[in-house]
């Protein structure tokens, strides 16, 4: 059976299954199951990848750091935190809305797994008083939490280009800003629409010291974060786990209210889910489907590879790291032209993987989120779709000027 078929019937047996309200992590199970069924996998072979990818390093690490954060989220509110955090940039801020995301945008300058999850409550407190469906809160949280995977050289889609490409990070930044600045505005059009414009009282210079000092103290978890993670290069979990910590010594609670706040974040639907991903995302990478459907694609016009082939793969992974990983080695040829590298045709393609990273029912970051406001696929969709869209028609645009024009 061809990988296009497997792809497609794998896809509408999620669709089907998401749509009869089956529970996210035994959608992710079923569909792992057929998929290694109908690529060809041995039997034998399917209960030893199933249990490979439940004890891999990466599996405890993800469920480790998503467990952290919520519990981070419950900590916050307990000390009061996230009501502060919130106040300090509605007076720094004038406008409710914009106040409410900023939080979501500063952490997505953190390439952490589950990171949604830390932005989530503060965009929850921020947005109180704006009357905001849970969906349109899945959105704002999801989308402001993703503007700088274009441009900030930190993130792994960018690095991994570089390695694959031969590039400096600084060539991409500079051929992808402008999707950035598409991000923004398209978040601001999908996502402001139909909110109340709520206006804060003008506030003195020195109330806005004041809160601007405040905002930095009580935020002190997202700058240690910065500069141990991005600044020094730890890795994400031990830091999450120190601030964690530091939160359980500071909160005026005894040690079994403690206690109750830490089994209260243990939440087996999430745990389940994340299991069910990795799980799907295992077999995935064991079959050689993704190969097999590059393959199947060649012969077809460059513009509609550079569209088609990194697109499936981050529909199908929900990581920015697969559709470079593995598509960028196989579009390389259609991204320079000889030794010239060709912006709007790397724009074009990066732009794809990503509109289906941002799409994908598999983002973790989407998951989450959409757990964490209990929100509803279709409501969350009517939002994402046309934003996601539009910041690809400018990436097209781009492609068309930038290979043709200029």
């Amino acid at each position: 059976m061809s990988a296009s078929i497997i792809v497609i019937i794998t896809a509408v047996i999620f669709l089907g299954a998401v749509k009869l309200k089956v529970p996210l992590g035994l959608s992710f199970f079923i569909c792992a199951i057929l998929l290694a069924a109908l690529s060809g996998m041995p039997v034998g072979v399917i209960p030893g990848q199933i249990g490979k990818s439940l004890i891999d390093y990466e599996t405890i690490r993800l469920v480790g750091v998503v467990y952290l954060l919520t519990t981070m989220g419950r900590l916050l509110s307990e000390l009061g935190w996230l009501t502060r955090t919130v106040n300090s940039l509605q007076t720094l801020i004038g406008d409710r809305r914009i106040s409410a995301v900023t939080p979501a945008s500063i952490i997505g300058l953190l390439p952490m797994p589950g990171g949604a999850m830390l932005s989530a409550p503060l965009v929850k407190e921020g947005a109180k008083s704006l009357n905001i469906s849970s969906e349109k809160l899945t959105f704002l949280n999801f989308w402001f939490r993703h503007l700088w995977e274009y441009v900030w050289p930190l993130y792994p889609g960018l690095i991994l280009s570089s390695a694959i490409l031969e590039l400096p990070v600084g060539t991409f930044v500079k051929a992808m800003w402008p999707l950035t600045v598409a991000a923004i505005i398209s978040g601001i059009l999908f996502g402001f629409r139909g909110i109340e414009v709520i206006k804060e009282k003008s506030s003195s210079k020195r109330h806005k010291l004041k809160a601007f000092l405040d905002f930095i103290k009580i935020t002190w978890y997202i700058w240690v974060v910065v500069l141990f993670v991005l600044a020094l290069g730890f890795d994400v979990f031990p830091i999450v786990a120190l601030c964690v910590l530091i939160m359980l010594l500071i909160v005026r609670k005894n040690t079994s209210e403690k206690l109750s706040i830490l089994r209260g974040s243990l939440s087996w639907r999430v745990l389940t889910m994340l299991a069910g991903v990795m799980i799907f995302k295992g077999v995935l990478e064991a079959s050689n489907v993704l190969e097999t459907l590059a393959g199947e694609l060649s012969g077809i016009p460059p513009a509609i590879l550079l569209f088609t082939i990194p697109f499936s793969i981050g529909l199908l992974t929900g990581v920015n790291s697969a559709y470079v990983g593995l598509g960028f080695p196989l579009l390389a040829p259609l991204i320079f032209a000889g030794e010239k590298f060709l912006p709007g045709s790397y724009t074009l393609a990066y732009a794809a993987g990503f509109y289906g990273v941002l799409l994908s029912p598999v983002h973790l970051c989407l998951l989450l989120t959409k757990q964490y406001f209990n929100a509803e696929w279709k409501g969350i969709y009517k939002h994402l779709l046309p934003a996601t869209s539009l910041v690809y028609l400018v990436a097209i645009t781009m492609f068309i000027l930038k290979n043709y024009v200029f």
